[in-house]
């Protein structure tokens, strides 16, 4: 579980209130994130723009790296199939295409 500091921490009511003023805190870096509770839980959290893009530019790096990976098992697998075979396993007739 992620730690949070206490200054990062708003209540979703004291967030609603204040959202301006946490903005604010993002862009000025004051706040690297603001984490909205309710009922005592974690909500959300509420990253600057550039935070949220490059943890989004990461994961689809690791999507594409995962991807890769995947093909070039593929490739380097000795088994293949013909569209015949993948028709008839499928029980799909090769006329009616």
């Amino acid at each position: 579980m992620i730690a949070y500091a206490r200054n990062e921490i708003f209540s979703a009511t004291e967030a609603a209130k204040r959202f301006g003023t946490i903005l604010e805190k993002l862009q000025e870096r004051s706040l690297s994130r603001a984490v909205v509770s309710r009922n005592n839980r974690i909500e959300a959290v509420i990253l600057p723009v550039e935070a949220y893009e490059e943890m989004r530019e990461i994961f689809e790096w690791i999507e594409m790296m995962d991807i890769a990976e995947a093909v070039d098992k593929r490739k380097n697998s000795a088994k293949t199939h013909t569209l015949r075979e993948v028709l008839r396993e499928n029980k799909i007739d090769h006329e009616a295409l």
